[in-house]
C-alpha cells in the first residue's frame, strides 16, 4: 500500500515539477519569508558520528539504521552536513545518514511526500509549514537539545522543530560608493529612498540590486516591512481577525508605496524584473550597484564569491518614520530541524538530532553559516555583523510567523506577498490590488473557523 501511495505521489510530483523547481527562489538561503531557493544535488549517503546522549559504541552486530535527513540547500548546508555526518560512524557504525536534497524550500515537496506517508526521518522546515505537518512530527520536548535552544517550534503546546540559525535583516552597502558619494547610512525610510536618488543622480551605479525575476526577493519589503512597522509582533494573528486590512493608512499601502517608488524612479535599475536573485548579487558583488537588502545569511554568499569582506559594510533597514524612534529589526529564526512521527527508526533520529545540536557539532556548523545561534551556551563568532550593530543598533523584531488561524486564512485567500509587490513593481494600481485583496481575505476571515 505504501509503495502504492508513493508512486501516486512520484506522479503528482512529475505533473507539478516545473511548477515546483521555477519557485524554488534564492541559490543562496533561506529566509523568511520565504527568501531562498535550492539547488538540485544528488542525495548523498554519509556515515555519521556519535550522539550526545550515548557514547557507547554499538555491538558490531548491531541491526543497520538508515537514516533520511532532508534539507534545502542553504548554500553550505548539504556540504557541511554532507561531511559532518561522516563522524557518526565513530560511535554509531550501524547507522547511515542520507542527507537528501529537497528540491524547494517554499514546503510544495513535502507536500507530496506526506500525501506519500513518505517523509524524511528528519527534515528542515519553516515555522510556517509547522501548522501543514504538525500531525506528522514528532514532540521533541525531552530531548536535551530543545530545553537548550532560545526558539523551539512549539505548536499547540508541543516543540515539533528546533532551528539551527537566527538572523536579522539587512541592507548591505558599499562604503566606498558611500564615501564617493558623501552618503550616510539612513535613519529613516524617507531618508533611505532619499539615498537611492542620491546614488541614481551620480550616473555611475544602480542604487538597489534586486533580482526581481525571483518574486522572493522582493520579501524584506513586502513581507517584512508591513511587519514591522506596525510595531506588532503579532502583526499576523491580529490581521486574520481584520476583514479588509489592506488600504489607507495600512502599512501594507506605506510599503506598496515605497515599491511603487522604487519601481517608478528605476531605482532598483532599468529591468529589475528581468533578472534573477543570481544576476542582482553579481551587479552589487561587482560594485555595479551600491545597495541589496538580504538576510544576515547572504554574508557567507557575499565572502564566497568576493573572497573578502574589504568594501562591505551593513545597516538595519530603517523602518520607522523618525529618527528618534526606536529601530526595530526583524529577526527571526529558520532551518527548524523536525523528525517524522512516522520514521522506522525515531529512536535514532533522537539521538542523531541531538548530536546535531551538540556544542561540538553545532559550534563548527554556526561559524560555517555566519549566522547567529540558536542554542544556549553557544555564541557566534561574527565580527562583521558586530561591528554593524554598533554602528547601527536596533532593536530586535521577533518574527512569528506559526499562527494557525494567519496559515489558514492566507492560504484561502490565496495571498503570496512577494508575488503581490512583483504586481505593483511591474505597474497595477495600488488601490486595484488593495482592493481585490481585500475581497479575497474578507471571504477568507468569514470561511476559517
Amino acid at each position: 500500500m505504501r509503495k502504492k501511495k508513493i508512486l501516486q505521489a512520484l506522479c503528482i510530483l512529475g505533473i507539478f515539477s516545473a511548477t515546483i523547481l521555477s519557485g524554488c527562489g534564492s541559490s543562496a538561503s533561506n529566509n523568511t519569508g520565504n527568501n531562498a531557493s535550492t539547488k538540485d544535488t544528488n542525495s548523498t549517503a554519509a556515515t555519521g558520528t556519535n550522539d550526545s546522549t550515548n557514547t557507547t559504541a554499538p555491538k558490531d552486530d548491531a541491526k543497520p539504521v538508515k537514516l533520511k535527513l532532508g534539507m534545502w540547500e542553504a548554500k553550505t548546508d548539504i556540504e557541511f552536513w554532507t561531511e559532518k555526518v561522516k563522524e557518526y560512524s565513530k560511535i554509531k557504525p550501524n547507522v547511515s545518514i542520507e542527507v537528501e536534497t529537497i528540491p524547494d524550500n517554499s514546503g510544495q515537496y513535502l507536500k507530496v511526500r506526506l500525501a506519500a506517508d513518505d517523509l524524511p526521518d528528519l527534515m528542515y522546515l519553516k515555522p510556517a509549514h509547522f501548522q501543514i505537518y504538525k500531525n506528522s512530527l514528532l514532540p521533541l520536548d525531552e530531548l536535551k537539545a530543545a530545553k537548550s535552544n532560545k526558539f523551539p517550534g512549539v505548536i499547540d503546546g508541543q516543540t515539533l522543530g528546533l532551528p539551527l540559525v537566527s538572523f536579522s535583516e539587512y541592507v548591505y552597502y558599499h562604503p566606498s560608493i558611500f564615501q564617493e558619494l558623501n552618503l550616510t547610512i539612513p535613519q529613516t525610510i524617507d531618508e533611505f529612498v532619499n539615498v537611492l536618488e542620491k546614488i541614481k543622480e551620480s550616473k555611475k551605479y544602480i542604487p538597489l540590486a534586486l533580482g526581481g525575476k525571483d518574486d522572493w526577493t522582493f520579501y524584506p519589503f513586502s513581507e517584512f516591512g508591513p511587519h514591522v512597522l506596525s510595531k506588532d509582533e503579532q502583526y499576523q494573528a491580529n490581521l486574520a481577525n481584520q476583514a479588509e486590512p489592506f488600504g489607507p493608512g495600512s502599512t501594507f499601502e506605506t510599503v506598496a508605496n515605497l515599491i511603487k517608488k522604487i519601481a517608478d524612479d528605476k531605482l532598483a535599475g532599468p529591468d529589475a524584473l528581468g533578472i534573477g536573485y543570481d544576476q542582482a548579487t553579481q551587479l552589487f558583488q561587482s560594485k555595479q550597484a551600491a545597495i541589496i537588502a538580504l538576510g544576515q545569511w547572504y554574508y557567507a554568499d557575499h565572502l564566497a564569491k568576493v573572497g573578502n569582506e574589504d568594501d562591505l559594510a551593513a545597516f538595519p533597514m530603517p523602518w520607522r518614520t523618525s529618527a528618534s524612534d526606536p529601530l526595530p529589526n526583524m529577526t527571526l529564526a529558520d532551518q527548524y530541524v523536525s523528525i517524522s512521527k512516522n520514521s522506522e527508526n525515531a529512536d535514532e533520529a533522537k539521538a542523531f538530532l541531538e548530536w546535531m545540536f551538540s556544542p561540538e557539532v553545532y559550534q563548527p556548523y554556526i561559524n560555517t553559516l555566519k549566522n547567529t545561534s540558536t542554542v544556549e551556551g553557544v555564541t557566534s563568532d561574527l565580527p562583521f555583523f558586530n561591528k554593524s550593530n554598533q554602528e547601527a543598533p536596533f532593536t530586535p523584531f521577533i518574527y512569528d510567523a506559526t499562527n494557525e488561524r494567519f496559515a489558514k486564512v492566507k492560504a484561502a485567500a490565496q495571498y503570496d506577498e512577494k508575488k503581490t509587490a512583483a504586481d505593483i513593481f511591474s505597474g497595477k494600481k495600488i488601490e486595484d490590488v488593495e482592493k481585490a485583496l481585500n475581497a479575497s481575505w474578507k471571504k477568507a476571515v468569514e470561511s476559517v473557523k
